[in-house]
């Protein structure tokens, strides 16, 4: 399948005599050190839908839309203005014109929030990066000092716990 968690094992799909096709199973870190690259891979569709609020990785995405491609989100969900406006009245807005309203026409943004994750995901946005390689050089800055930080944390627990030289154990 095309959505995390779908594909259990390995399988080999026959396309023709000699060419094969292998569907696997995906696989992630066990752990996400940057914050926004674990949002990035939930609007992508990497991550399994119940590890994430859909609203809150919509926002994150419409944060980096707005940031890079404004013109998408005008363009696809006929949008004015949008100088001023921030993820949250973004996703307002995609609810007012392509979800069903709550009572007191109050936009429905779970709704918003699925309908623009699909449409990041379809293409319907065309085609877009989420981060620049100036970011990504950051994040993997900021990954590597967190793994330092941790590994340093982890190393100074096991020799506090070692028994020391001519101790008993």
């Amino acid at each position: 399948g095309d959505e995390a968690g779908i594909t259990k094992a390995e399988q080999r799909i026959v396309l023709e005599d000699d060419f094969y096709l292998y569907d696997t199973p995906g696989m992630l870190w066990p752990r996400i050190a940057i914050e926004q690259s674990g949002y990035h891979l939930a609007a992508s569709g990497a991550v399994g839908r119940a590890a994430y609020d859909d609203e809150e990785v919509a926002l994150a995405l419409l944060t980096q839309m707005l940031l890079h491609h404004p013109d998408r989100l005008q363009s696809r969900y006929k949008i004015g203005d949008l100088s001023g406006m921030n993820d949250e009245a973004v996703l307002a807005e995609i609810g007012r014109k392509r979800a069903p309203l709550l009572p007191g026409g109050r936009p429905h943004l779970q709704k918003a929030a699925e309908i623009a994750m699909h449409d990041f995901r379809s293409a319907a946005w065309g085609r877009v990066t989420l981060e620049t390689l100036d970011e990504f050089a950051q994040w993997t800055a900021q990954a590597a000092a967190l793994d330092a930080e941790r590994e340093a944390k982890r190393a100074a627990r096991v020799k506090k716990k070692a028994p020391q030289r001519g101790q008993a154990d």
